[in-house]
C-alpha cells in the first residue's frame, strides 16, 4: 500500500504543480494580454497623431502653393505691366499712355514678330525717311525743267 500512497502523493503533486503551472501561463497571458491592448492603444494613438500632422502639413503645402502661384502670377503682371510702360516710353510720338488703360489682346490670327519694337521703330523710320527723300527729289526734278523752259522763254 506503501506503493499507492507514494504514487498518489506523487500524482497530488504533479497535479498541484500542473495547476501552479496553469495559475502562473493564466497570470502570464492576462499580462501579456494588457500589454498587447496598451500596445495596440499606444499604436492608434501614434496613428491618429501622424494622419492629425499629415493632415496639418497638407494645409501649409497646399497654402505655400497658393501663395506661391499667386506671387508668381504678381510677378508675372508685374514684368508685362513693365514691359508694356518700357515699350510705351519708346513711342515715337512721345504720348504718354494712361496707367489704367487695360492692354488690348491680340487675334490668334495676328502672327507674332520675332523683331523688337526698337528695330520696327528703327525700320519704319528708315521707311519714312526714304519716302520724304524720293518726295524731295521728285519736287526738284520737277521744277527743274520748268525753270529751263521759263529761261528758254
Amino acid at each position: 500500500m506503501k506503493t499507492l500512497e507514494d504514487q498518489a502523493e506523487v500524482a497530488i503533486k504533479a497535479k498541484d504543480e500542473a495547476e501552479e503551472k496553469v495559475g502562473a501561463a493564466e497570470a502570464i497571458n492576462k499580462v501579456l494580454q494588457a500589454q498587447l491592448k496598451e500596445a495596440e492603444d499606444k499604436v492608434a494613438q501614434a496613428q491618429k497623431e501622424l494622419q492629425d500632422a499629415l493632415a496639418t502639413k497638407e494645409t501649409e503645402i497646399k497654402d505655400a502653393d497658393e501663395k506661391a502661384y499667386a506671387q508668381g502670377i504678381d510677378d508675372v503682371t508685374e514684368a508685362y505691366e513693365k514691359q508694356v510702360k518700357q515699350a510705351c516710353n519708346k513711342d515715337e510720338e512721345g504720348d504718354e499712355v494712361l496707367k489704367d488703360a487695360a492692354p488690348k489682346r491680340v487675334s490668334a490670327n495676328v502672327p507674332l514678330a520675332d523683331k523688337s519694337i526698337d528695330e520696327t521703330l528703327q525700320e519704319i523710320d528708315a521707311e519714312l525717311a526714304a519716302e520724304k527723300a524720293a518726295k524731295v527729289v521728285s519736287q526738284q526734278s520737277s521744277e527743274v525743267p520748268t525753270q529751263l523752259i521759263a529761261d528758254v522763254e
